[in-house]
């Protein structure tokens, strides 16, 4: 069995222990806040606010001819990335943070990444929520095509543990990788067509843009929120392939300095 098998299965193992640390991670987020879960809404919502203001209303960019207005296309391709973006940066100090419990040999620290991934996810169920609600006020109410949602999300959450479990390890040894995920993670943002349609892209650089697997996540998303079709392509087989290779070479480089993290961190 493969590092990242092995540890999938310690995590499901202790997936109690899981689940526990998302809900302390999710009500952390509201103790002692007058607006409570309104704050799992209100960032996502103030920020696409503020890129449709900005590229839909002063810079005037256009996803084609559609029926469907700029802020819909902006919210499929920002609210994954607000979900991947945080637990990522957050996964790369996750050993750091927590090294008490890093230096108890019971406890699974494969699990940091994990629950940081799972609780992104849920905020980011919340924020489709958002979106759902959107598109029935525009007129287009959701389609059986939504259905298919929890296989896109399930891709997401394997690249983004792949990530975190990478990023976690290298940070324990290498200290200026939390700062250059930093530097990193906004580069990443602008070379994913989020706030722009794939379409602009100069022809000779639409190859490099393919090779990214989250602009393909965030077309994946498009196709089913606003197209009603469940996208079943090449573009989505790279996805399928690029998440589990992450899974498991992020797995891979977690086990390998396992040994060592308790007397590093």
């Amino acid at each position: 069995m493969s590092h990242a098998g092995e540890m999938t299965r310690a995590v499901w193992q202790a997936r109690r222990v899981v689940w526990t640390l998302v809900r302390r991670e999710i009500r952390s987020r509201y103790i002692g806040s007058s607006l409570g879960v309104v704050w799992s809404v209100l960032p996502p919502l103030t920020q696409l606010a503020v890129f449709t203001f900005v590229f839909s209303l002063v810079l005037e960019v256009r996803f084609g001819a559609t029926d469907h207005p700029f802020v819909l296309y902006l919210a499929c391709g920002l609210f994954p990335w607000l979900a991947f973006q945080e637990a990522v940066t957050r996964s790369a100090t996750s050993l750091v943070d927590q090294a008490v419990l890093v230096k108890r040999v019971v406890f699974p620290i494969e699990a940091f990444p994990v629950q940081l991934a799972l609780a992104t996810l849920v905020q980011q169920l919340i924020a489709f929520g958002l979106l759902i609600g959107l598109l029935a006020l525009f007129g287009f109410p959701p389609t059986i095509a939504l259905l298919a949602l929890p296989i896109f999300l399930a891709l997401q959450c394997l690249l983004t543990i792949g990530c975190g479990w990478a990023l976690a390890a290298c940070h324990v040894y290498f200290r200026d990788t939390a700062q250059a995920v930093g530097v990193f993670l906004p580069i990443l943002f602008y070379l994913t067509p989020i706030i722009y349609p794939d379409r602009l892209i100069p022809e000779v650089l639409q190859p490099v843009l393919a090779l990214n697997p989250l602009a393909a996540l965030v077309g994946a998303y498009r196709d089913l929120f606003l197209q009603g079709v469940v996208p079943c392509g090449w573009r989505e087989l790279w996805l399928l392939v690029v998440s589990l290779a992450v899974y498991v070479g992020g797995g891979a480089i977690f086990a390998r300095g396992r040994g060592e993290f308790a007397d590093l961190v």
